[in-house]
């Protein structure tokens, strides 16, 4: 998979009053260590024309790869996402519309095919709908800070069930026993 996915153009040249169309894509995303995740979505864009003027409303629904930082297995988070796009066919107007961002309010070209590229909204409401933390399960147990283990899958036998040695300093600060 690429970031340059380009399948996912709306013809405005199509749309009369009304229109309403529908994008099933696999595409990747950058994950926060460095790697690649894979998304695999279904994209439904109501396109509303008035004159120069096209209000674009996407709705993603799709399915993310994640690996879950606690217990470090692979999971499938589920994501919803929206997103609102006003496009004018030819010069600016002036002001953005009332209740539209300025980066949600784009200048297209008069002149060209009609066709508008909305694959670079759909990726960005997907990335900015994912948690940072992401978890399989919010009672995830993560993994034996001794030996590796997933603990999910039941005590690693290990004795390293007890408290972390590394973080001894912090806990005994935050006891009062601090050193005077």
């Amino acid at each position: 998979m690429n970031d340059d996915y380009s399948g996912m153009e709306v013809n405005l040249g199509c749309v009369e009053d009304r229109l309403t169309v529908s994008f099933d894509t696999t595409f990747d995303i950058p994950t926060p260590e460095g790697g690649r995740s894979e998304v695999t979505a279904v994209t439904t864009v109501d396109v509303v024309r008035s004159g120069t003027r096209y209000e674009l409303r996407g709705l993603i629904k799709g399915d993310v790869q994640a690996e879950c930082h606690r217990c470090l297995e692979p999971f499938h988070l589920s994501v919803e996402a929206a997103f609102d796009l006003v496009l004018n066919r030819g010069e600016r107007a002036a002001p953005s519309p009332e209740g539209v961002e300025e980066e949600d309010f784009v200048a297209i070209s008069a002149t060209g095919k009609g066709l508008y590229d909305i694959f670079p909204r759909v990726r960005e409401a997907v990335i900015l709908e994912i948690p940072i933390k992401l978890l399989c399960r919010d009672e995830c147990k993560g993994v034996c800070w001794k030996c590796g283990a997933d603990l999910n899958s039941g005590d690693c036998g290990c004795g390293g069930q007890g408290n972390d040695p590394r973080w001894g300093t912090l806990r005994k600060f935050l006891n009062g026993e601090s050193k005077t």
